[in-house]
């Protein structure tokens, strides 16, 4: 079988001829060869099935600094300058319904930080409700021109799918524009507030997902770690505000025959069943204990015959400070509990990070083919 094959197979929860081999590895294969693209996947690693992912082109501008910005209607003050080792963005929009600003420090790349560090911001643009008219002006229009898509399509052939991400009302969007604590206390102090808040991004996500999959997108790669139990929200406002907004991308993923693979790299036993029954079609990175929750077994006999169950691996304790022994007896083992019927995609709890090993990477492929075999 090939790649694309196999990814497909599994994901009908039929056998194909092995499990796929699907670990994220965008940091590891940065600190390695300098960059993530598409090609330097395909050409260091041969065994690897890809389901490789791509924005969907909507500018971001919650999470981006660009010298211009295109907002009609709108000024942009922005200052950039050096604190210590970070970079310091300050910026203030001046809209027709207000004024807001923001403030964002970055850490440099390496060190401490690692590869691919996390903005922090020290300052949302949100403060109040009455920033809600005026943070509509500052959203992009959203991209409906997916030619890119052919050229990943070609590069990828039949290595794998293409996977278009979409993020969810929170992920680096409310999130980003609001502290998300304090979007965790609108909940309670605010309702309608909070319901405003997530409703612009979850309204402006469901378009996205609309003008990708119009656009030729086969694979909807859906981001909610900010959702995630993980992240301090209860298992029952998960139920009440999460599992509908979910219910919307997978609805209309499905409308136009693609598939919705759900990304949540924190605690998932306590919301797996509540995602699973929205219908989505893979379900990662599933991450054990001790950094996650996730019981493998309990998963394959609950939600493993509607749900694709992808990564597992642990990529600290496992991958990057384990033995290959240890990685051969972690894969063996999964393999044993979530391999048979189809349904598995073993992969990692995150990407590998730089630090790792080559004979760990190099054990970890040997161990995925050799358990992997139907």
């Amino acid at each position: 079988m090939t790649s694309r094959q196999r990814i497909l197979t599994t994901v009908k929860h039929e056998e194909p001829d092995r499990v796929p081999i699907s670990p994220r590895m965008y940091a590891y294969i940065k600190s390695q060869y300098g960059d993530e693209r598409l090609a330097t996947h395909l050409k260091h690693f041969p065994d690897l099935d890809m389901l490789f992912i791509v924005n969907d082109g909507t500018p971001n501008y919650l999470e981006i600094y660009p010298d211009q910005y295109v907002l009609p209607d709108v000024k942009v003050d922005q200052k950039k300058y050096n604190e210590n080792e970070c970079r310091i963005v300050e910026r203030t929009f001046y809209t027709p319904a207000g004024k807001l600003s923001d403030r964002t420090k970055i850490p440099p790349p390496g060190r401490e930080y690692g590869i691919s560090p996390n903005q922090i911001k020290t300052e949302y643009l949100v403060k109040t409700k009455n920033d809600l008219d005026a943070l509509r002006f500052i959203l992009h229009p959203i991209n409906t021109d997916f030619n890119f898509l052919q050229d990943y399509q070609n590069q990828l052939g039949a290595r794998g799918v293409l996977m278009v991400c979409v993020r969810s009302a929170l992920d680096h969007n409310a999130g980003y524009a609001r502290d998300l604590q304090d979007i965790m206390m609108d909940y309670f102090d605010d309702r309608l507030f909070f319901d405003e808040l997530l409703d612009i991004f979850h309204q402006r996500s469901l378009a996205q997902i609309k003008a990708a999959l119009e656009g030729g997108a086969e694979f909807i790669f859906g981001s909610w770690y900010f959702n995630s139990i993980s992240a301090g929200w209860s298992p029952a406002i998960f139920k009440e505000v999460f599992a509908p907004h979910i219910n919307d991308h997978v609805d209309i993923t499905h409308r136009y025959g693609a598939y919705y693979d759900y990304y949540d790299d924190g605690k998932l036993n306590d919301s797996m069943e509540l995602i699973a029954n929205t219908g989505v079609d893979i379900l990662e990175t599933c991450t054990p204990p001790p950094v996650g929750d996730f019981d493998l077994m309990l998963a394959k006999q609950t939600i493993g015959e509607k749900t694709t169950i992808k990564g597992y691996i642990d990529l600290i304790y496992v991958v990057q400070q384990g033995t290959p022994e240890l990685i051969d007896r972690t894969i063996r083992q999964a393999m044993e509990i979530a391999k048979p019927g189809g349904g598995f995609i073993i992969g990692s709890s995150d990407s590998f990070r730089e630090g790792t090993r080559k004979k760990n990477i190099a054990a970890y492929f040997e161990a995925c083919k050799k358990y992997g075999i139907y």
